[in-house]
């Protein structure tokens, strides 16, 4: 069986961050690094990511993509003043998807305006989900900005809900909620980056809310801020323990070959 590999961030040591950038890596991430990891775990295709330091200059993460079109898709991060033409260059280019990397981000509701939601509609013509990182428990302070709109929604690194039990329940309220209006998704990764809360326990409640052909795997590769003692075929194989080897198959594969367009 071969796997796609639904996230993952490419990117140089040398091209400029955005102004007001979070966090910049001081090395370089390459493709062939990453896709040396494939093979072992049973990786074939993948997707590239757009990092948060580049912002929208989505150079890089397309130049990645356009060297192995047949194997890689893209997501990118675009804003309000991307016309139809401008996002249809980049679907062109491999991308599949906008994201909104609103971690720590003061105020959510700036993603509900009409320009965004006319962004998100303009996504959705060209057959787009949006995905979002949120801070942890915030996930609920986003959802009303897809209402009104179309579009599909994928939450990176499991939502990101917190490991408080008030946090959780409001985190999936939200999901239930958003889901009767729009395809919902998860992208089960970055463990590590969940605060202490229970991966395992975390896709079992994304499958009563959204059902396991809405789930899909990413590495989070190269793990930015968590690089030491990760390990790329042990996050693959932990699916297995949190879905149980019959839904992992599904979700390394078919869910995500859907979901970003591979053949």
């Amino acid at each position: 069986m071969q796997g796609i590999d639904t996230h993952a961030h490419v990117f140089s040591a040398t091209a400029p961050p955005v102004a007001g950038f979070r966090y910049r890596p001081g090395y370089a991430a390459t493709l062939p690094d990453w896709q040396s990891h494939w093979t072992s775990a049973g990786i074939a295709r993948g997707v590239v990511v757009q990092p948060s330091f580049f912002g929208t200059d989505n150079t890089e993460t397309l130049a990645a993509v356009a060297s192995d079109p047949a194997h890689l898709r893209a997501v990118a991060v675009v804003d309000t003043g991307f016309d139809a033409e401008a996002l249809a260059r980049l679907d062109r280019g491999g991308a599949r998807a906008l994201r909104l990397n609103i971690k720590s981000a003061p105020d959510y509701a700036a993603y509900a305006t009409a320009g965004w939601r006319a962004l998100y509609d303009r996504a959705h013509v060209l057959g787009w989900h949006a995905e979002v990182y949120v801070d942890a428990g915030r996930l609920p302070e986003i959802v009303p900005a897809f209402e009104g709109t179309p579009i599909a929604v994928v939450f990176d690194h499991f939502g990101n809900p917190g490991a408080t039990a008030q946090a959780q329940e409001a985190t999936f309220a939200a999901v239930e909620r958003l889901a009767r209006s729009r395809p919902v998704w998860a992208k089960l990764s970055a463990p590590y980056r969940l605060g202490g809360a229970d991966p395992a326990a975390l896709a079992s409640r994304w499958i009563q809310a959204v059902g396991e052909g809405r789930l899909v795997w990413g590495s989070d590769w190269p793990w930015t801020n968590f690089e030491r003692g990760t390990s790329y075929a042990r996050l693959r194989d932990a699916l297995e323990a949190w879905v149980g080897a019959d839904w992992a198959r599904a979700i390394v594969w078919d869910n995500a070959a859907r979901l970003y367009g591979f053949s």
